[in-house]
């Protein structure tokens, strides 16, 4: 019995240590699979994921200075340039696991990645209930624009990280408001969307459209219509009413003011009909004076 019981105990001993060994070899084995699993997935994602990462590229690079020095430099890339649901966001962290392999074989390669910013990631951070603007001047319903219209927020805030506006801003251009803020697909008046500015008092005036060339110098003309195209061509390249079919032969009697003329005309104009205007001879004028 002592013998039975010693060659049974012997037994337990050897299955014990047989088990820590397939233990031991399950660890060893699980380990090294999550320093695989990092080495060649988790890290290469998350270093693709870090906007610096764009810097490798010749065509990204600038794309990175402007937002690292933006208002939104502490934003990653995929925040704003992927949909935020976990869908889209395990693809796109897909899509940077291959293109860390495809840059590493293929160097100055151009990626193409990112996707404008759709509105839902926007939404994540900018709400739609609000009507002011950072100046106070005006009055911008996004809830409007967004939910009830379904505008894209790039439409008008193209300008927020990566570019500049023509004025140097970073702000949404007043051009691109006035694409349907025409009179036509939306109002157009000033008071419609500015609180401060106003139809100026001078506009008023019943002869405003005869005396406003002379007010140029006083207002700053391009502050309002700068923004839409060819706005005084809108006007000066159409034919005045007064010049009827017989203005030719009657115009002679209304050029007492020639600075009106002078207004679309250019002064060597009459010279076309009237050929040069005569010089009186300083030698010759006493003569005519007697």
């Amino acid at each position: 019995m002592p013998r039975e019981r010693f060659e049974e105990t012997m037994r337990d001993i050897r299955r014990r240590i047989d088990a820590m060994r397939e233990r031991k070899s399950l660890y060893l084995f699980l380990a090294a699979a999550g320093v695989a699993l990092f080495v060649t997935i988790l890290a290469p994602v998350y270093i693709a994921s870090q906007p610096a990462y764009f810097k490798r590229y010749p065509v990204t690079e600038k794309y990175w200075s402007s937002w690292s020095k933006s208002t939104h430099a502490e934003i990653a890339c995929s925040r704003c340039h992927v949909p935020p649901d976990i869908l889209s966001q395990a693809r796109h962290r897909l899509r940077m696991l291959e293109e860390f392999y495809l840059s590493a074989l293929m160097p100055g390669r151009s990626p193409d990645i990112l996707e404008p910013p759709p509105n839902d990631a926007c939404r994540k951070c900018h709400a739609t209930n609000r009507t002011a603007s950072p100046s106070g001047d005006l009055r911008i319903p996004h809830k409007a624009h967004v939910i009830v219209l379904k505008m894209k927020c790039i439409t008008c805030h193209n300008w927020v990280v990566h570019f500049r506006n023509p004025e140097g801003t970073h702000a949404p251009r007043m051009a691109t408001c006035l694409k349907c803020h025409n009179g036509k697909r939306a109002k157009n008046g000033c008071s419609d969307c500015h609180k401060k500015k106003t139809f100026p008092v001078g506009h008023r005036a019943a002869n405003w459209l005869v005396i406003h060339p002379k007010q140029q110098a006083k207002v700053n003309c391009k502050g309002c219509h700068g923004w839409v195209r060819n706005w005084c061509r809108e006007c000066h390249t159409k034919r005045p009413a007064s010049h009827v079919t017989r203005w030719r032969s009657l115009h002679g009697d209304k050029v007492a003011v020639r600075r009106n003329c002078e207004a679309c005309h250019v002064s060597s104009f009459c010279i076309k009909c009237h050929g040069e205007v005569p010089r009186l001879n300083r030698r010759m004028a006493p003569k005519f004076v007697r």
